[in-house]
């Protein structure tokens, strides 16, 4: 079996189901926005925390970065080594509020549609030189919350270097997991039980108010320190 079947198999929730290996806004295209501008020479360690199955570290790997992927849940991290590229990669096995890892290990940290942890992700960065890429829920209202966000990362030496609002794309995303969710309710239904059913649509009907009001957003950003 394919191993992202067997994972779904295991794990029924929407994000597995629907959104793939790339399990972010933008999918596969973002992640390869953000490579484009993460700055990785060939041999570079670059660090996936929170990857799931690792698809930005495998993919970095295949730029030629020496990728480490960092997942608290051991069957996410075994599958992503068993989809292409996995053997390129270095799996392992940590909370990413405490990476088992010397200061400034890596030359570009990465975090995508995971807890982020500022101070720790920092800690692991190289001191200078280094690049963060983030596909997160980011501000996208007027009254000053993206540059409250920036201002925190500006404690740990970080600058802005590329922004890309996802907001209305990610909006797309969640509407269109909830039209499918909705449009198959007997397959899903029978997937996670009636009441876990009705969490998940809840779930993403709640997000989907949210991002149409504005009142949450979605953003790729590059730092640099």
């Amino acid at each position: 079996m394919d191993p992202l079947a067997a994972l779904a198999d295991a794990y029924p929730a929407w994000w597995v189901d629907l959104l793939g290996e790339h399990n972010h806004a933008g999918g596969a295209e973002a992640t390869h926005w953000l490579l484009d501008r993460a700055r990785l020479a060939p041999g570079a360690a670059m660090l996936d925390a929170g990857a799931f199955v690792g698809a930005a570290a495998r993919a970095a790997a295949a730029r030629g970065a020496r990728a480490v992927a960092v997942d608290i849940v051991p069957d996410f991290l075994a599958a992503g080594r068993a989809l292409d590229g996995g053997r390129d990669v270095a799996w392992v096995t940590a909370d990413a509020r405490r990476l088992p890892f010397a200061d400034g290990a890596f030359a570009s940290v990465w975090c995508l549609e995971s807890s982020i942890f500022p101070r720790e992700l920092s800690r692991v960065a190289r001191a200078a030189g280094a690049t963060l890429c983030l596909g997160c829920e980011a501000p996208a209202d007027g009254r000053g919350g993206l540059e409250a966000f920036l201002d925190e990362w500006a404690e740990y030496g970080w600058r802005l270097a590329s922004h890309r609002p996802l907001s209305l794309e990610a909006l797309a995303t969640w509407r269109r997991c909830e039209a499918e969710l909705v449009a198959r309710r007997p397959h899903f239904e029978a997937r996670y039980g009636t009441r876990g059913y009705l969490r998940q649509l809840d779930h993403l009907a709640r997000l989907v108010a949210l991002y149409e009001r504005g009142s949450a957003g979605h953003a790729l950003m590059v730092m640099e320190r």
